[in-house]
């Protein structure tokens, strides 16, 4: 959790809203059909890295109080994961901010199971068991050796297909991808912080269709709640 003797940088909403509208003619949406959807960050018509870290930096910062998932979410999840035949030795969170997620992974699963998150901004040295680290790539020693990986923040991925390959390739065999789906992850829903949209029926044919070499979805469970909205989890399962 956050050490008190740092002090966490915070940007204001407005700062965050004000940067984005100065940047507005590089941020446009590039796909939109009945499943999904996909923001571009371009400046003069390349893919502009920066100014994509720069509005997830911001955003992390001005949200950073707010927390998507509860305890009781990741503790559904845990139960899934122990009544498996899954043991787990090691456990990703991808997009953590205040690293919650993996703290309560960590509490409730079996056994001793080293659990990280990561998160694009330079707030993740402040949270215990994070790494700034952007989603879209992967560590040597990630891939086909992690137990899971879980992710609520899939959506602000400039390019879901390296993220959604990346992550599949890391799991070991028999590993579990969650991925969870609920209201502000449709396509309609995209924004230059939440850049990729997509049904839920859409990402269960784009995990099947993308990542079919690694494995499949296995099914889709009912978790907890975002304030009042149902959450579904998603569950890919690796071969």
């Amino acid at each position: 959790m956050q050490d008190p003797n740092k002090k966490v940088e915070r940007v204001r909403r407005r700062d965050f809203k004000k940067f984005v509208a100065d940047n507005a003619d590089k941020v446009r949406v590039e796909k939109l059909n009945g499943e999904s959807a996909l923001i571009a960050y371009e400046t003069d018509g390349e893919f502009d890295y920066e100014l994509y870290k720069e509005i997830q930096t911001l955003g992390n910062k001005f949200k950073l109080d707010r927390q998507w998932v509860g305890e009781d979410h990741i503790a559904i999840l845990s139960q899934y994961i122990n009544a498996s035949d899954l043991k787990p030795k090691t456990g990703i969170c991808h997009g953590t901010r205040q690293g919650f997620e993996q703290k309560w992974f960590r509490d409730h699963l079996a056994g001793d199971v080293d659990v990280i998150g990561t998160e694009i901004s330079d707030t993740a040295t402040q949270f215990e068991h994070t790494i700034q680290w952007d989603f879209h790539e992967t560590k040597p020693e990630w891939e086909g050796n992690t137990g899971f990986i879980y992710s609520n923040s899939w959506d602000h991925s400039f390019d879901p297909k390296v993220a959604f390959t990346a992550w599949a390739k890391c799991l070991a065999p028999g590993g579990f991808m969650f991925l969870d789906h609920g209201i502000g992850y449709d396509p309609e829903k995209v924004s230059p912080l939440d850049p990729f949209g997509i049904s839920r029926e859409g990402l269960i044919e784009f995990l099947n269709a993308e990542c079919g070499d690694y494995g499949h979805v296995k099914e889709v469970i009912d978790g907890g709640r975002h304030r009042r909205n149902l959450i579904s989890t998603v569950i890919f399962h690796a071969k």
